[in-house]
């Protein structure tokens, strides 16, 4: 049994960090704890482009049915940025 993530999962753990990291989340974050929710959703836009929330959706609702690795390894990400 393998434990490590597949190449795959680590190019998508990579292409979100790029995306989170372009952002600058921290700063997204106090911008709309200050009452500006522009840049949180236009960050939110991005990541729902990039395909995060369909991550959890199985594929007969169209999502991409994906394992709850990949789920688990976006939400360390995203996390990780927070």
């Amino acid at each position: 049994m393998r434990f490590l993530p597949t190449d795959e999962q680590l190019a998508f753990v990579r292409s979100l960090d790029a995306l989170l990291s372009a952002a600058d989340t921290p700063a997204v974050a106090r911008a709309w704890a200050a009452g500006d929710a522009a840049p949180g959703r236009a960050l939110w836009t991005r990541i729902a482009d990039s395909g995060v929330p369909a991550l959890a959706v199985p594929e007969a609702y169209e999502g991409l049915g994906t394992l709850p690795v990949e789920l688990a390894l976006a939400f360390v990400e995203l996390g990780r940025h927070a």
